[in-house]
């Protein structure tokens, strides 16, 4: 099967850390009947950093263990980064 989202690369990791340590891997989303809401407060990352970049959702849940992914399943969304508060 092709990914339709091979473009977005991989998570983003300047520091070269296993998963679920590196400065790209959010949280988990949580949905609800077709709703998701995701909150999320790092010092990971800056937001200047991450201008640009994509945000992938994955199909399954996390394992927090197997790398570099945590083995959630195919990518089925994802959006790229253009501004961050305001700012373009």
């Amino acid at each position: 099967m092709q990914d339709p989202f091979a473009n977005a690369l991989t998570h983003y990791n300047p520091q070269n850390c296993s998963h679920p340590f590196h400065e790209g891997d959010l949280p988990p989303l949580f949905g609800n009947n077709g709703y998701a809401l995701s909150a999320v407060l790092t010092d990971r990352f800056s937001a200047e950093e991450i201008i640009g970049r994509t945000v992938i959702i994955h199909s399954g849940k996390d394992d927090f263990t197997s790398q570099p992914g945590g083995n959630a399943g195919e990518k089925i969304a994802c959006g790229q980064i253009w501004a961050v508060s305001g700012r373009q």
